[in-house]
């Protein structure tokens, strides 16, 4: 049974991957978030400075004099549903990782429902990591799926 579901898995990977609409914008749809997540993670240099738009919950992280943003939704994890996955968002296209001294009222609110857009860049803190330099973040009032299985 596993092997018949990784052998699907990568069979939506190949032939499905992410699609980008008329417009040139790759939408990650709610159907298959994760998966779509996962393929631009892994395969990210085909992305770079391609277009992207998600929606999900904003997320705030802050330790140490850094705050951290996401557009993320929920998903299993390894021992059950304590998962994230979505994008790191920036306004900064030369983000490094780091948001020192940020002008909080500039985001949403925790947990407030959005759709991200922006170009797909990276940065390297311990390894290459993904985030996207935003062009649009917009709070909207119908929420979508919070927790997503594929």
């Amino acid at each position: 049974m596993k092997k018949a579901l990784f052998v699907f898995i990568l069979f939506v990977l190949f032939f499905l991957g992410c699609t980008e609409n008329e417009g040139g914008i790759i939408e990650v749809s709610e159907n298959m978030f994760i998966t779509q997540i996962d393929n631009i993670n892994l395969n990210y240099r085909d992305y770079l400075g391609k277009t992207i738009k998600l929606e999900g919950f904003f997320m705030h992280n802050y330790w140490e004099g850094n705050n951290w943003f996401f557009v993320v939704r929920n998903t299993p994890d390894c021992c059950g549903e304590g998962g994230v996955t979505g994008f790191e968002v920036s306004w900064n296209p030369d983000y490094q990782g780091t948001n020192r001294e940020e002008d909080l009222s500039m985001w949403p609110e925790k947990d407030e429902w959005v759709q991200a857009i922006g170009t797909l860049e990276h940065y390297n803190f311990l390894g290459d990591r993904v985030f996207l330099a935003l062009s649009e973040l917009n709070v909207l009032e119908t929420r979508g799926q919070t927790f997503v299985f594929r």
